[in-house]
């Protein structure tokens, strides 16, 4: 489930950096906007990532009891 999170994010993010990129490429606010989209969607896969290995070294421990 959380691999299918991660993807979306970051597809959500590289469609609204094309699009917003694609159409205007000298708009400073667009690239800001899409900057700032691609921003939001690494620190969501970091979080996830964290979570994840968190999960995984509990599942881990209590596995080993």
């Amino acid at each position: 489930m959380t691999k299918i999170v991660k993807a979306a994010s970051i597809s959500a993010a590289a469609l609204l950096t094309a699009s917003l990129l694609g159409g205007c490429t000298t708009d400073q606010t667009a690239r800001d906007m899409a900057q700032q989209a691609l921003d939001s969607a690494n620190s969501a896969q970091a979080c996830c990532n964290s979570n994840t290995e968190r999960l995984d070294r509990m599942y881990q421990k209590i596995m080993g009891k």
